[in-house]
């Protein structure tokens, strides 16, 4: 892939660094001090120290390649696993590293739900969902999880970061060598810049505190960046063994397109565009095709079981029954975009026309301008990734830009912006093509001029003065971003080993970590005797019922416990109804949250909003102990609240009223029931309103069942 027009790549690369501009440095806080002072003082030392700067080439190049790389492996794994121990204490940081989490120990068990232990709806949880076979669901692809799956087995899934750390060097090193081959080779002077280029790339990969946090996190990110940098290396050899490229790289895009669905589509589409550049590349199609289709697959057999449908996504059924409006989640423009419970700050400020064209050049601009300061400190940087294409180096930098490009605009799709504590994680998986074409840059563009600036003192201070700043101008970041995360982290607690830690033997350990309990949930690991929910405030009564025997403690930070309930629970039911958000519930018509309620039995309601006649939700729940009840749903009524009629499988319960003048405590009319243990289902139907009510909303807060010889008449 020569440039066989090396205009068009001029013009190319001139359009892509004004773009990149544009997005991502047309503001002040791009260009910090710190970062301008570290370029002047690096660059007017090399220049002063000109023998020194002279003998850095030759020096990076001195060790023999896999000695080099395998270095920058270790360091970067080391990194990662650093970060790991001192600032995330050894388990997952985000809810999407638990989930991601719980995913891999039930893939690690053979199956890709997990079993719902009785009661079931003590087991609820963000990001969980429960699927039509009464199992629960993480809701991301399974493509990630089943990565994590052989270090589940091993005892230490938290390793799978370091080790993902090291392997991303190692595929960034080939995607280096593959371009290298595609370019100019040894130019004058004897040095091949094209491997000086992929040294320095790996070496500047090693400050950017994105690279540690995404990797010492349990996120998919960084798989995807690992299988684009194999998929485009395969892609770019394809000439050299058609069929095995063609199945790796296709294995490889499904693998992506099983763990980030959208990142799959736009590496798909990138590794395509290069296939059909050459004879044997198109050939190698059908071998890509057959490569993919086993992880294609595994994707389509998750979605079934855990939706029931071959075609929909986890995501999209879970955002279905846990956000307003259930197509929030979906890609693309319109008033309908943005999810009001999930993210509502986001979607307030897209005010009341909804996620448009210029909301989401705003969103691209927010995570370019954030990227660059990850990846190397000093966003600036960036700028030397389009040099290559100025410069008319290779054609096959273009497909890198390209990729970066495809990736950015991909997710300006998407409404939400960067996140806590890693910012622009969604174009992560761009980041080894940034350092490469950064790198490359640096040091290949000055062989087209020759003469002064392709001589071993301009070569050598290339490399100090872009090592540097990225060391000097990454400083900042890492101080911010790691001390926000370990003081996030040190409120938190691993709910297994605190329980090894405390001889915890038999007991019910509750927290109000979403990302711990996902993390620790394993009815396989603790059996009866060890068992972890989710705290309710109300102490999880029906829970308790069914496990009389165990103690019951509250989870506190590091690793300190508290005992609580040391007394049985006397007989009946209770159902804290928010507690069936979101896993369990299915709205139609209407949407559902949980939400903080002073005077709840449990602190919280389950809230029905955007309610309409004809609207419902159904809750499945489990009943422990069979028997006779006085039932009853207690709740709060107030100036907008509606009309429900209440059915406990199928048949009627009786009536909820909601309207109040102010908000007040409201219970429905008891009705004795015989109820089996086991599963049933309570359904709230809206059907109307005081006429003096301002809407149909409903705050529910439990299902009551006295035993009904307790029972008040």
């Amino acid at each position: 892939m020569r440039a066989t027009r090396p205009g068009l790549l001029r013009a190319l690369g001139v359009a892509a660094a004004v773009a990149w501009t544009g997005l991502a440095l047309l503001h002040r806080d791009a260009w910090p001090w710190v970062g301008l002072v570290a370029f002047g003082a690096s660059l007017a030392a090399a220049v002063a120290l000109r023998p020194i700067a002279s003998v850095v080439p030759r020096a990076l190049l001195a060790a023999p390649r896999a000695a080099f790389v395998g270095v920058c492996a270790l360091a970067a794994a080391a990194i990662s696993g650093w970060v790991l121990h001192r600032t995330m204490q050894d388990h997952p940081l985000s809810i999407d590293a638990g989930t991601y989490l719980f995913q891999a120990h039930a893939l690690a068990h053979g199956h890709f739900g997990m079993p719902e232990p009785m009661p079931a709806q003590a087991f609820g949880d963000r990001f969980l969902l429960e699927g039509p076979d009464q199992r629960l669901y993480g809701i991301f692809p399974p493509g990630w999880p089943l990565a994590v799956v052989p270090f589940v087995w091993l005892g230490r899934p938290m390793w799978t970061g370091p080790v993902l750390a090291a392997a991303i060097i190692v595929a960034q090193a080939a995607l280096g060598r593959a371009l290298s081959r595609l370019g100019p080779a040894r130019p004058n002077g004897g040095v091949d810049q094209g491997e000086l280029a992929t040294r320095v790339s790996l070496l500047l990969s090693l400050p950017s505190i994105g690279r540690a946090l995404e990797t010492a996190d349990l996120l998919s990110h960084a798989f995807v960046a690992l299988m684009a940098c194999v998929a485009l290396t395969a892609a770019l050899e394809i000439a050299e063994r058609p069929r095995t490229r063609g199945v790796v790289l296709g294995a490889c895009v499904g693998w992506a397109v099983a763990a980030r669905l959208l990142d799959g589509v736009v590496l798909g589409a990138a590794v395509l565009g290069v296939l059909a550049w050459t004879r044997a590349g198109r050939r190698a199609v059908a071998w890509g095709a057959l490569g993919a289709a086993p992880l294609l697959a595994l994707l389509l057999l998750e979605q079934h079981a855990a939706t029931g449908m071959w075609w929909t996504p986890t995501q999209t059924l879970y955002f279905a029954r846990s956000d307003w409006p259930p197509t929030c989640h979906r890609l693309g423009f319109g008033p309908d975009i943005g999810c009001t419970v999930e993210h509502p700050g986001p979607v307030a400020r897209l005010g009341g026309h909804g996620f448009g064209p210029s909301e989401g050049l705003a969103v691209v601009r927010e995570r370019a301008g954030s990227l660059g300061e990850e990846l190397f400190g000093f966003a600036p940087l960036a700028l030397l990734a389009f040099v290559p294409l100025v410069a008319g180096v290779s054609a096959a930098d273009a497909v890198l830009v390209a990729f970066v490009f495809a990736l950015t605009l991909a997710y300006g799709l998407f409404y939400y912006g960067n996140s806590l504590f890693f910012g622009a994680r969604h174009l992560f998986p761009a980041a080894p093509f940034f350092w490469l074409l950064v790198a490359r840059g640096a040091l290949l563009a000055p062989h087209r001029a020759r003469g002064w600036l392709d001589a071993p003192h301009a070569r050598g201070a290339a490399v100090v003065v872009v090592l540097a700043v990225a060391v000097v101008a990454s400083r900042a970041p890492w101080k911010t971003r790691s001390a926000d995360a370990a003081d996030f982290q040190s409120a938190r607690s691993d709910l297994r080993r605190t329980m090894d830690a405390r001889g915890i033997d038999r007991g019910i350990l509750k927290t109000r970590d979403y990302t711990a309990f996902a993390s620790a949930f394993d009815p396989q690991w603790g059996g009866e005797d060890r068992i972890v929910a989710m705290e309710d405030g109300s102490g999880l009564m029906d829970l308790r019922r069914a496990h009389p025997d165990l103690p019951v403690y509250l989870s506190l930070a590091g690793e300190d416990v508290g005992r609580l309930y040391v007394s049985r629970p006397g007989p009946g039911v209770l159902v804290e109804l928010e507690r069936a958000w979101p896993a369990f519930v299915r709205p139609r018509g209407l949407a559902t949250r949980q939400a903080v309620q002073d005077g709840a039995s449990g602190g919280n309601v389950l809230r029905v909003f955007h309610a309409a006649p004809g609207g419902e939700v159904a809750i499945p729940f489990d009943v422990v102990v069979a028997g006779s009840y006085a039932l009853r749903v207690d709740g709060f009524g107030g100036p907008d609240e509606g009309d429900y009629a209440l059915l406990l499988d199928d048949q009627p319960l009786g009536a909820w009223h909601g309207f109040e003048t102010t908000l007040t405590p409201v219970r429905s009319d008891a009705s004795r029931r015989e109820l089996a243990s086991g599963r049933h289902v309570l359904v709230a139907r809206c059907v109307g309103h005081d006429a003096a009510s301002l809407g149909f909303d409903a705050r529910l807060d439990a299902l009551v069942g006295e035993p009904a010889s307790a029972a008040r008449p």
